[in-house]
């Protein structure tokens, strides 16, 4: 299985505005709402903190059970 990639500027950035840059939820809110529901994982750990905050690196970014992007932050 091939995983989209993509690289943002603006490290650290949060979890909300993560997933609605990488086109994974559409809206900050709803991505706060996911995450809520247990449907976001980064690195195949399920996120549980809205306000979590991600550094410079790379991560695989998943929202529910097929949705996948491999993001660098720089």
């Amino acid at each position: 299985e091939v995983i989209p990639e993509i690289t943002l500027s603006g490290a650290p950035c949060g979890i909300g505005a993560l997933l609605k840059q990488a086109g994974l939820a559409a809206s900050t809110s709803e991505a706060h709402r996911l995450i809520d529901g247990a449907g976001v994982r980064v690195d195949s750990c399920v996120v549980s903190d809205r306000g979590l905050k991600l550094g410079a690196g790379t991560y695989v970014l998943q929202v529910g059970k097929r949705k996948f992007v491999r993001v660098t932050l720089a």
